[in-house]
C-alpha cells in the first residue's frame, strides 16, 4: 500500500491542476473544482490501484469528469425544485398572534403536565429530553437499569402527550 499512496502523490502533483482546469470549465466554480478534485483523488486512493500509471491516469480524469457531471445534475435538480417552491413557502415568517398565544398556552399545557408527574419521572424526561444525556448515563445516575428509564419516559410522554391533547381539543371547541 506505501507504494500505491506514492503513485497517488505523485498523480496528485502532475495532475492536480490541469484536472481542477477541466473541473472548473464545466462547473464554472474554482472552489467547487478544487473540492471535487480532492474528493476524486480521495476515492481514487480509496479504490486502489487500476494497474499501470497510464490505467491510473485515465481512471483518475473519468473520475473528476463523472464527478463534474454528477455535480451539475444535483445542482440542476436542486435549482428546479427550488423554482417550483413559492417565497412564503421557505420562510414561515411572524406566526398570528392567535397562533402564538395558541403555541404559548400549549407550552403551559405541557408545563403544567410535567409538574403532574412524579418528580423522579420528571427529572428523568427533563435529563432525556432536554440536557440530551443517553439513557445510560440517566440509568447509572438513578441506580435504576435502561429498561427502567425507557419506562419512565414512556409514562412522562404518555402523560405528556394526553395533556397537550386535552387541551387541543379544548382549544379546537372554543373556535367552533
Amino acid at each position: 500500500m506505501p507504494l500505491w499512496k506514492s503513485t497517488i502523490a505523485r498523480l496528485f502533483t502532475s495532475h492536480r491542476a490541469h484536472l481542477e482546469t477541466l473541473v472548473r470549465r464545466r462547473v464554472r466554480d474554482r472552489e467547487v473544482a478544487s473540492e471535487i478534485v480532492q474528493d476524486v483523488f480521495a476515492r481514487v486512493l480509496a479504490a486502489g490501484t487500476n494497474g499501470s500509471d497510464e490505467d491510473n491516469k485515465r481512471v483518475l480524469y473519468a473520475a473528476a469528469r463523472n464527478a463534474a457531471i454528477d455535480h451539475n445534475l444535483t445542482a440542476s435538480r436542486r435549482h428546479h425544485m427550488l423554482a417550483d417552491v413559492l417565497p412564503e413557502q421557505l420562510s414561515p415568517g411572524q406566526p398570528s398572534e392567535d397562533a402564538a398565544l395558541q403555541a404559548r398556552e400549549a407550552v403551559a399545557a405541557l408545563d403544567r403536565a410535567l409538574t403532574q408527574l412524579p418528580a423522579r419521572t420528571r427529572e428523568i424526561f427533563i435529563r432525556r429530553r432536554v440536557n440530551g444525556e443517553s439513557n445510560a448515563e440517566i440509568g447509572q445516575r438513578f441506580g435504576i437499569s435502561v429498561s427502567a428509564v425507557e419506562k419512565h419516559l414512556l409514562r412522562a410522554m404518555q402523560h405528556c402527550r394526553a395533556a397537550v391533547d386535552d387541551h387541543l381539543n379544548l382549544a379546537s371547541k372554543d373556535f367552533r
